[in-house]
């Protein structure tokens, strides 16, 4: 984090999550609720200089474990893997004469996760 507020990305990264706030993505964890035991997940800023629309991101390590505890990952539910089907779906775009097609890069922003569970999702980053 040091390293960022020492270049010029900094109030770009702080403002990404300024505006996650402001869609209410992120909340303010009230100060009474600061001592609370939870689980932070550790974040990196990605900078793609050449991207059109989003030179800077926070990306979060759901892998990250505290010592003794497991992962945010360890606890996801395991389910089918989805990507076997990549290529029966890629054949289909054959079959017919139209495909489409749809960018959900920031659908993932719009899960609401309930309130007991907040806790464990929990990120630190300095607004000041």
């Amino acid at each position: 984090m040091n390293k960022l507020r020492n270049g010029k990305f900094f109030e770009d990264y702080k403002s990404v999550f300024r505006q996650w706030e402001n869609l209410n993505i992120i909340e303010r964890v009230p100060e009474v609720e600061l001592n609370n035991e939870c689980h932070y997940l550790p974040h990196r800023p990605v900078i793609k200089l050449d991207s059109a629309t989003t030179k800077i991101r926070p990306v979060f390590d759901a892998s990250a474990r505290e010592k003794g505890k497991p992962s945010l990952n360890d606890c996801f539910y395991k389910d089918v893997n989805l990507i076997e089907l990549i290529p029966d779906i890629l054949d289909r775009f054959r079959i017919y004469p139209v495909g489409i097609v749809a960018d959900i890069e920031k659908a993932f922003l719009m899960l609401s996760v309930a309130p007991k569970d907040r806790d464990y999702l929990s990120d630190f980053f300095p607004m000041q």
